[in-house]
Order: structure tokens, then sequence, then C-alpha cells
């Protein structure tokens, strides 16, 4: 193998690169809004610290509404936090509504899926099923609740205008949610690109990414943090609908940030 010598790169001017601010919410994002380095997630246009996550969460009430995707991060976060308990809801099925507290710093976190189309070969109960736009209508909403919203991956094999009609039936109950209570944040998670050999003519990321180009557009007009899962999973090159751990983690930080 050829050994090349020492390249010497210079910079283009003698200006600094600004300082980046701390990502929060309701900033604008850049296409492409990031980039991996060192198996870390980096944005464009903002800063990520790394947050001690069982203080960052103390005293908070997180609501996960959405496909197994945010279902991941329920996982994660009841494998982060050791002193997490789960409470058993007397539901039946994987898509259960999952809940897990600690009761000594107070953390409330809870996981229900989102409501049709639903699609996957696993049995679920169909008396549990509530549309997230209910969910959060009956959601009071304050300072310390956290509500993270994934839709899409079962939309994919129906018409852009199911997902459309949900995006916006979603948006105008965030908005009432923020009238009533507008110190509660909310988080929308976009979806995560897929495996290509799987059904690619009904879920392939074609339909995906046009999703992903309605749900930002849709909620833009609102104080809400979007998390860019799309272009995170692009990075780490994971073309995989659930990604390893350490993307999720990376997912995860993010909102971290956007809390603390």
């Amino acid at each position: 193998m050829e050994n090349f010598n020492v390249i010497s790169v210079s910079k283009c001017n003698k200006e600094t690169v600004p300082i980046k601010g701390k990502c929060k919410p309701g900033m604008t994002s850049t296409i492409p809004s990031g980039h991996v380095w060192k198996n870390t997630w980096n944005p464009v246009s903002c800063s990520l610290a790394t947050v001690e996550m069982k203080e960052c969460l103390r005293g908070k009430s997180i609501h996960l509404m959405g496909d197994s995707t945010i279902r991941q991060w329920m996982e994660y976060f009841k494998t982060s936090i050791k002193t997490l308990k789960s409470v058993d809801l007397h539901e039946f099925g994987k898509l259960q509504h999952q809940l897990a507290v600690d009761l000594d710093r107070n953390i409330n976190i809870q996981w229900q899926k989102h409501g049709y189309p639903l699609i996957g070969s696993v049995t679920y109960s169909v008396k549990e099923i509530e549309y997230i736009a209910r969910a959060i209508d009956r959601t009071g909403g304050e300072k310390n609740t956290v509500i993270v919203i994934s839709l899409g991956q079962h939309f994919r094999p129906f018409p852009i205008d199911v997902f459309i009609r949900r995006a916006l039936n979603v948006h105008k109950a965030v908005q009432r949610l923020l009238l009533r209570s507008p110190d509660t944040m909310v988080i929308i998670k976009a979806e995560n690109i897929r495996e290509m050999h799987n059904d690619v003519e009904r879920f392939s990321d074609f339909h995906g990414y046009i999703q992903y180009l309605a749900i930002n557009d849709i909620f833009q007009d609102l104080n809400v943090g979007i998390i860019d899962a799309w272009d995170i999973t692009i990075a780490y090159g994971t073309n995989n609908v659930h990604p390893p751990e350490y993307v999720v983690r990376n997912q995860v930080n993010i909102l971290l940030n956007y809390i603390c």
C-alpha cells in the first residue's frame, strides 16, 4: 500500500468560526441539519452538550406518542435509568400503553401507540387505541410536561392525504394545548429511514421523505422542537427502521438538551 506524504490545509481566511448557541425548540433547521463525527451527532445550527439524564428529567412528565421508533426511546429510558420502575397497566400485547416512574426523582415517562393505521405482525388489543390528537386534548400540560410525537412509518403504504390529515389534526391539538398551557414543551420526532429490501413498493423511504417534508411544513408555525431523525439516521447509514442503541442515544440527547 502506497504511503502518502502529509498534506497541510490552510484556512481560507483569518475569520474565526462563530460559537454556536445551545440547541432549543423553535430553531430553524438547515439542509442537511448536521453530521456524525466519532459516533456523535453534531447539528449545523446549534451545539449539543452531554446531559446527565436522571437530573435533567427530575420532576418531569414525559409523554411519548407514536410508533415503535418512539417506543425505542421508552426502552432506552428504562435501560439507562435503573431507578425507573415499570407499572403494569393490565393491558394486552407488545403495543400496550407503557408507564415507568422514579418516585424518588418524581420522573414519569409513558408511551402510547398512535391510532390507525397500525401495520405489523404482533397482536394487540383495539380497546385501548386512542388517536394522538385526543390524547393531547386530555393532557393538561404545564412547564414540567414534555410531549414527543412520532408519526410516519405506518402511513407509508397509504395515500399521502391520509398522513397530511392526521398531521393537521395533531397540529390543531398542539395549537390548543399551547394556548391553554404555553409552558408545555412539544417535540416532533421525524421519521427514521428504514430497510431497502422490505416491501419497498409500499414502505420505501420515497414515501417517507414526502411525509418528512410535509410534517416539517405543517408544524413550522408552532413553537415546537424538531428532532431530525431523518437526517440523523441517514448520517449513521443505519437503513433500519429500528436503529441501534447508539443512534437512539443521540436522538434522546437532543431531547435532553431541549429540556435542560
